[in-house]
């Protein structure tokens, strides 16, 4: 399969920043009367202690298992009249496509069971028709994390404990971009939070275990390993995702994927499917990532994010002959947006960015990612290659928010 997938260069709008922004009332009523800030800001971003000692391929689940259950939920988006269908995670997998594009063009579609598998993407399910996707509590009062595919559109949901009770919940903000959603839980009950690893520090061949509701079979546990760090499977510029081969399936969507501790390291959202069901390549946002957003969100309901207004290209070994550069390496600038904050900066197109911070950019993916880092209304130095020569600039952070709930 390698020997015969076309890389392609996409232009990526750099926007970004998911530092943490002021709390402010979100609709409806702010985070929760008995919640002060400081706590709620410790528990989304603190790693906990491992759930469970048990580790390694060959040790039981069943203590994982009992220490995270009750904090893994089902997510129902309920129609008026119909039958809810699985939250499908994003599929991509025909035979005749190669696997960037095919990624590219189905992110953000959820296919239905019984659909065409054709390699067509699906219209989008509209909310009416019903879905049913996993998530997981990640603060006891009741803060839920799941994808946005699975609550597209919707403002009210069904929460499903693992012991069977339902509970309203109410969508407080989704974040397209990297696709993931918070859900609060409406009513009185003692919420189990999970407990978040390190997403950064797992490596490949680390074993990890999702817990979700596949064909709405809840508290459903599969098993595997990291294969990869770092995929980009065409879904924006912010894509860092972590390939596993745990059986992913519909209604998975949202779901957390577990290290050997029962420690929270990525929220399961596509999968390659040539057949429409699990051949055992999935992928997960990290769990660093997918905290970040979602406190902004609780916080705000809304994510903030920089902006400098370029589109990027990575620097192939052509492009870097071509220019006459030293390496294969750096951000080049391949749009310039008018009056952008890239533009009032300094930065020009051909410009090849090689160090943003104390940060050194080595692709395109790089600075679109320490630009969503960076303090909006900040000026952070930057290095670039201009004619050959090193040139150093302030580039300044505008602003830029994703849809609100």
């Amino acid at each position: 399969m390698a020997a015969n997938r076309r890389l392609t260069v996409r232009p990526m709008i750099a926007a970004a920043t998911l530092g943490v922004t002021a709390i402010a009332g979100v609709a409806g009523g702010a985070i929760a009367a008995d919640q002060s800030h400081d706590g709620v800001v410790g528990r989304f971003m603190a790693p906990g202690p491992a759930a469970v000692t048990s580790t390694g391929v060959h040790a039981s689940l069943s203590d994982m298992v009992e220490a995270v259950g009750p904090s893994v939920v089902q997510i129902q988006v309920k129609p008026q009249s119909a039958a809810a269908q699985q939250a499908t995670p994003m599929q991509f997998g025909s035979d005749d496509s190669d696997l960037s594009d095919r990624l590219g063009q189905l992110f953000g579609f959820a296919v239905p069971d019984g659909s065409d598998r054709s390699g067509q993407p699906e219209q989008q399910q509209e909310p009416q028709r019903g879905a049913l996707g996993s998530g997981f509590i990640v603060d006891a009062s009741g803060l839920v994390i799941t994808n946005n595919h699975v609550v597209e559109g919707a403002d009210r949901v069904t929460v499903q404990m693992s012991d069977g009770q339902e509970f309203p919940g109410r969508v407080l903000g989704r974040d397209p971009k990297i696709d993931v959603a918070v859900v609060r839980i409406e009513g009185k009950g003692k919420f189990t939070a999970i407990k978040w690893g390190d997403s950064d520090h797992i490596r490949v061949g680390d074993s990890v275990f999702a817990v979700g509701s596949p064909f709405g079979l809840g508290n459903t546990v599969t098993s595997g390993i990291v294969s990869a760090r770092g995929r980009e499977i065409g879904a924006g510029p912010y894509d860092d995702f972590l390939q596993v081969d745990a059986a992913i399936n519909s209604g998975n969507s949202g779901g957390p994927l577990f290290d050997g501790s029962g420690r929270v390291v990525g929220v399961n959202t596509a999968i390659f499917s040539p057949s429409g069901g699990n051949v055992g390549i999935g992928f997960a946002i990290p769990a660093k990532m997918a905290r970040q957003v979602a406190l902004q969100i609780a916080q705000t309901g809304h994510v903030s994010r920089g902006r400098i207004g370029v589109a990027l290209q990575d620097v192939t070994p052509e492009i870097a002959g071509a220019m006459g550069l030293n390496a294969a390496k750096g951000a080049l600038i391949a749009e310039v947006e008018d009056e952008g904050s890239a533009a009032r900066s300094g930065i020009q197109r051909g410009d090849v960015v090689r160090r943003f911070g104390s940060r050194s950019i080595d692709n395109g993916r790089d600075l679109a990612r320490a630009v969503a880092e960076a303090r909006i209304g900040s000026s952070i130095p930057t290095q670039v290659i201009r004619d050959g020569r090193a040139v150093s600039l302030d580039l300044r952070i505008a602003g830029e928010a994703s849809a609100r709930s």
